[in-house]
């Protein structure tokens, strides 16, 4: 972002003006006495809305005893550099003022009033994402995160986009759509070239799900190996980022580089347009209201729906996690998903998580609940890979589930899905959805008192190692290495008290 902007050059002028008309102790009804230029203007113009004309300016330069040049330079009081370096952040112009509208003036106005310590404060706070390796695309996922949490990860408006465009298209209440079906929609309707592709001309892109190319003619290129649920969500996608018509966004799946929070934020749209689009929420819920009811836990209930909607277990507990807060009232649930091409690393890192609480507010309790929610869901997931390792299970989907008690005394339901994903050279995904059991919960769920869910299946819990996220460990390495350095130093003293 350049200082010299339009309007960054309209904030700086109002600031200046603002502080010298605070230095000079002068209300806007003295300045606009003595300048001629009426209070209502003045005040647009410290906001940062107008740029006065040269003869105003002149007048505002007499009134406050300084020159015209000192006025409209760019060149600024000290106290005012953190503001304008403020506007020169790009995470913070692309974060703040463009995806989320945050009135920039009014922000700026804000620091004017203390500058630099609100300057300090947003400066340590990049400067500790710099030192624990925090990138950008880790930061604009965090924040995608929190919106997802705000919102119970129900969106209105993206579910009316897909029952205006289900109308529009024609396609019926109960009717679920093959992959063909849906590559022929982007083609009628929005012109697409949709092509698919071994990508042998290009070897660095042969791991890809799929390439989009813009042009008057917009192409898909889609890797050959991709399963028929995969094409879905692809496509489904595809029709959701044309439909809702959005610029912003990822050309590769996956991606190769995070440009704004914007990319981020407008690729989640369309992936849950395609969720909803694929897995009708009308069909789903009397689905659901069936599943709960069994007075026995079935796996292959959940077996049954996957089939049912020729669908990915991904896309399936990540539906039930956008219709569970708003029509059942599991307001606290989990997603997690574990995936790698390398079997040894299947359970180091989890690639997409979201957590709903109902305790936004400690910190410290969000972090202990969410590492609990990782730790059961890697011990429920280990359980499930040890017998995805068994001759006769080697290329099934497994399914189970566990009731367990966390710290706090509180009972969740664990649901883990595995499935091999020999497709693109992936080992397994394995996708987990959880709730705590509050009394209303309980009352929707019937077969909670099988014992096919008690924990002890699992065997020997393993040893309690929480994932934390990257910058959190760092911390703590930080925080063991300054104990260490603590320790040392008392010792050194103590050897050396007495001797001078």
């Amino acid at each position: 972002m350049e200082t010299t902007t339009e309007e960054n050059i309209r904030i700086i002028f109002g600031l200046k003006l603002k502080k010298l008309r605070s230095d000079k102790k002068l209300s806007l009804q003295e300045l606009s006495g003595k300048s001629g230029v009426s209070v209502s203007y003045l005040n647009e113009i410290e906001n940062g809305k107008k740029y006065p004309k040269p003869d105003k300016i002149n007048e505002l330069a007499r009134a406050l005893e300084t020159t015209y040049d000192q006025l409209v330079s760019l060149k600024i009081n000290k106290n005012l550099t953190p503001v304008v370096q403020i506007l020169n952040l790009k995470i913070i112009n692309d974060f703040l003022f463009e995806t989320f509208g945050v009135d920039k003036s009014l922000l700026m106005s804000m620091m004017a009033s203390a500058p630099t310590r609100l300057s300090a404060l947003i400066n340590s706070v990049f400067e500790i994402a710099r030192n624990y390796n925090l990138q950008e695309e880790h930061f604009y996922f965090s924040c995608l995160r929190s919106y997802q949490e705000m919102n119970d990860n129900y969106f209105e408006d993206i579910e009316l986009a897909v029952d205006t465009f289900r109308a529009e298209s024609g396609i019926e209440h109960a009717e679920l759509l093959t992959s063909a079906q849906y590559a022929q929609l982007l083609r009628d309707k929005f012109n697409y070239r949709v092509e698919e592709s071994d990508f042998s001309d290009f070897p660095k892109l042969r791991g890809f799900r799929s390439v989009f190319v813009k042009g008057e003619q917009p192409a898909l290129l889609y890797n050959n190996r991709l399963t028929e649920q995969q094409k879905i969500f692809l496509f489904g996608k595809e029709i959701g980022f044309a439909y809702m018509k959005i610029e912003k966004r990822p050309m590769t799946t996956s991606w190769l580089k995070v440009d704004s929070f914007d990319h981020v934020l407008n690729n989640f749209r369309s992936s849950y347009f395609a969720q909803a689009l694929h897995v009708n929420k009308s069909m789903l819920i009397p689905d659901l209201e069936k599943f709960f009811a069994n007075t026995s836990w079935n796996p292959d209930a959940l077996i049954a729906l996957l089939e049912k909607y020729n669908t990915s277990p991904e896309m399936l507990l990540q539906r039930i996690s956008n219709l569970l807060p708003k029509f059942f009232g599991f307001n606290e649930l989990y997603f997690i998903r574990y995936s790698s091409k390398e079997p040894a690393k299947h359970l180091k890192e989890i690639s997409k998580e979201l957590h709903l609480s109902r305790n936004q507010v400690d910190i410290e309790y969000i972090i202990s609940e969410q590492n609990y929610r990782r730790w059961i869901t890697k011990n429920l997931v280990r359980y499930l890979d040890e017998k995805q390792h068994e001759e006769s299970n080697a290329k099934k989907t497994l399914i189970d589930a566990v009731i367990s008690k966390n710290e706090e005394g509180e009972d969740y339901l664990t649901i883990s899905i595995l499935r091999p994903m020999p497709e693109l050279n992936n080992n397994a995904n394995s996708v987990t959805i959880g709730f705590v059991l509050t009394d209303s919960v309980k009352k929707k769920i019937s077969f909670l008192n099988d014992p096919a869910l008690n924990i002890e299946k699992l065997g020997p819990i393993a040893e309690l190692h929480f994932e934390t996220p990257f910058a959190l460990r760092k911390i703590r390495e930080e925080e063991i290495k300054q104990a260490e350095y603590e320790r040392l130093a008392k010792e050194v003293q103590n050897s050396t008290a007495g001797v001078h």
